[in-house]
């Protein structure tokens, strides 16, 4: 089960069903790539990226110095929190900075829409740590694409942007307009 926490026009909630496994760990990243791009077009999440550049004295057009300053103010500014225990809830990026508050799924959407909506792509990383569940994944976070080289951006921990969990599994998911398209690989 999993509940959206979203607040465009007014606050709701919705409750999903999703398949347990891998199948669900999908499922679930497909609505976290559709809450980040939710968030994009949030104008208050976009006008929350220009303050934080402003705030941290970015000159226009550095890119590196964008992404990082997000993900340093993310990082700096919400706690992170676990969900309802057996539930996982997935919050917008609105709300996430509302709250300064949510787990690594609200990270990545938080973090995912301040750089989508200031013109940096990002993807989804999934992970897994158990090595006798194959393609058991139970973290996320984004990577965000600077020059040619995908950088990994964890702020759910106190390790520098670029550091990566140690996963024994990582699906990577691309972003797109249709959705997501996850390629798989173990680590």
């Amino acid at each position: 089960m999993i509940r959206l926490c979203s607040r465009f026009v007014q606050p709701r909630i919705i409750s999903l069903r999703v398949p347990k496994g891998s199948r669900g760990t999908l499922v679930t990243a497909r609505i976290v790539a559709q809450l980040i791009n939710d968030g994009a077009k949030d104008l208050y999440v976009r006008q929350k990226a220009i303050e934080v550049f402003r705030a941290y004295r970015i000159r226009p057009k550095d890119r590196f110095g964008e992404v990082w300053s997000i993900f340093d103010w993310v990082r700096r500014t919400t706690r992170y929190t676990r969900d309802i225990f057996r539930v996982e809830l997935l919050h917008s990026a609105r709300r996430t900075l509302e709250l300064k508050s949510g787990d690594c799924d609200d990270f990545t959407i938080l973090l995912g829409a301040m750089l989508v909506s200031t013109g940096h792509p990002v993807r989804l990383v999934l992970a897994g740590f158990r090595p006798h569940k194959p393609h058991s994944y139970s973290h996320i976070y984004p990577e965000v694409l600077i020059g040619k080289r995908w950088v990994a951006l964890d702020a759910t921990t106190d390790k520098p942007m670029g550091w990566a969990p140690p996963a024994i599994w990582k699906r990577v998911c691309e972003i797109g307009k249709e959705g997501i398209q996850c390629s798989s690989k173990t680590c």
